[in-house]
């Protein structure tokens, strides 16, 4: 059985893909988590615990203890009294001026790498600019749990979600981090000999950090048009070498967060949107196709327009709950997956069966109607995926799209956050869209936003060229040309 998706033709699914391989994720406490997840995915330390038997927990700063019964918590940002340790590091690696006072040096250094600072937080991570300064905070540290979800491995299952039919690649979101950060390093002497340091006085002298293999990922094309699509776009063109030698490295880095961060919120919420539509289509017993199934699903996102009052636009309610009924329906269709060969069957003749079958339309009622909150972790993980951290400040965050005011949690993009997204919607720095070009793209995203909205996002954020009133004609550039 085939269907045809735009001009691409791709086998359909087993009656299995209903159910999405993705690891259920737990919220990240600083957005800096995304890319070192990646990096500690690519790289091995051989350093252990002061007792040779707890992992180690890392952080750049940190206000809490360092003794917990599952892990040795260690702050990897230099002490004051350390700064002219750095620095001298910094200079052995010909950074500054040998006159200038090494412990000025180090904590300069120190604190222009810190990252956003989560309200109300106790922690701090170092902005991800480079390898080495991505691998000072690791998941223990950044989750303070001994045994935190494998997030690195949940981005590229998403990715590969996202990849066309047939489509194979060496890697995939890691892989294609390390090599523009790479790129990176070798344009930039400064920043290289800020990684070096950072690598060698602030994680450990005579460190030995083994790059692992990455085998191929293998792209099944099932789940197109939808945020994974976006993803897979979105991170092949932030981590080409026309965007990374166009933006400068601490610009690269928020935009590769603000791509992560949407990836994770944007894709858990589809793939919640996905199972409540698929329960609510079993039990109206709807005979359906693969490809019927898939174009009929809703936004995973509601985005009211602006001029309604705060409890109108308001989406927590919503949202969480949509999670907590796709947990449960989600919970009914793995089980009924592991009945006696249906697993294997066909998506039509799996269909059939479950449509067929009264007591799985009688547990997915339950689970649509159920108060219960089986989500919590993914609704939080989706929240702080999405939502504005610390508003204002020297560390405020720009690139969320979510705003909690009170009560109320709406939708209400950053300047940096639609910067982002229309940008890479030029496709290369310097080239230009249009607005019905990027309203295509938010509805991949399972967005579908007022167009004034969109245009007046476009316009403070200085992207917009010609008349608001010219629609969906309104021409987009990017944010960034491409350097000569």
């Amino acid at each position: 059985m085939v269907y045809v998706d735009g001009n691409e033709s791709c086998l359909s699914p087993r009656i299995s893909s209903l159910v999405l391989p993705m690891n259920r994720p737990q919220y990240v406490s600083v957005p800096e988590g995304f890319i070192s997840a990646l990096a500690w995915k690519l790289f091995e330390w051989d350093r252990s615990s002061t007792n040779g038997t707890l992992p180690l927990a890392l952080m750049y700063k940190t206000i809490e203890s360092t003794s917990s019964k599952y892990y040795e918590l260690i702050s990897t940002a230099p002490k004051k009294e350390n700064y002219s340790l750095f620095g001298d590091a910094l200079k052995a690696n010909g950074l500054g001026p040998e006159k200038l006072s090494s412990s000025v040096l180090g904590e300069a250094v120190a604190n222009s790498v810190a990252g956003i600072k989560s309200e109300g937080g106790k922690g701090q991570a170092a902005s991800p600019i480079s390898p080495g300064f991505a691998l000072l905070q690791n998941m223990r540290g950044i989750q303070k749990a001994g045994n935190p979800p494998d997030l690195a491995e949940i981005l590229e299952t998403l990715y590969k979600l996202g990849l066309p039919s047939g489509a194979a690649v060496s890697g995939g979101v890691a892989t294609r981090w390390k090599t523009a950060s790479d790129r990176r390093l070798q344009s930039d002497l400064l920043l290289s000999a800020m990684d070096r340091a950072a690598r060698a006085e602030l994680l450990g002298h005579g460190l030995h950090i083994n790059v692992q293999d990455v085998s191929v990922v293998q792209g099944r094309g099932w789940f197109r048009k939808t945020p994974f699509d976006w993803f897979v776009r979105s991170w092949d063109r932030l981590t080409d070498p026309v965007w990374v030698d166009a933006l400068p490295a601490r610009v690269w880095v928020d935009w590769a967060t603000t791509v992560l961060r949407l990836a994770v919120g944007l894709g858990f919420l589809w793939e919640s949107a996905w199972y409540e539509y698929v329960g609510r289509a079993i039990v109206g017993e709807k005979d359906v196709t693969w490809q019927e199934l898939h174009s009929g699903m809703p936004d995973c996102l509601p985005w009211k327009s602006s001029k309604g009052t705060q409890s109108v636009r308001d989406v927590a309610s919503v949202l969480k709950w949509r999670v907590n009924k796709g947990t449960g329906v989600r919970r009914v269709l793995d089980a009924w997956l592991k009945g006696p060969g249906n697993d294997e069957l066909s998506f039509a003749a799996g269909w059939q069966k479950m449509i067929a079958d009264r007591s799985l339309r009688t547990e997915l009622t339950e689970a649509l109607a159920s108060r219960e909150q089986p989500g919590t972790n993914s609704w939080e993980a989706i929240k702080y995926a999405l939502q504005t951290r610390d508003s204002s400040g020297p560390f405020a965050d720009y690139f969320g799209m979510l705003r909690q005011n009170g009560r109320f949690l709406t939708v209400e993009p950053g300047t940096e956050w639609i910067t982002v997204v229309a940008s890479l919607a030029c496709g290369e720095p310097g080239n230009e869209t249009n607005v019905g070009e990027l309203m295509t793209d938010l509805r991949e995203m399972g967005l579908n936003p007022e167009l004034s909205d969109v245009v007046a996002l476009l316009e403070r954020a200085g992207l917009a060229r010609g008349s608001a009133d010219a629609d969906q004609g309104v021409i987009i550039r990017s944010a960034f040309e491409t350097r000569n």
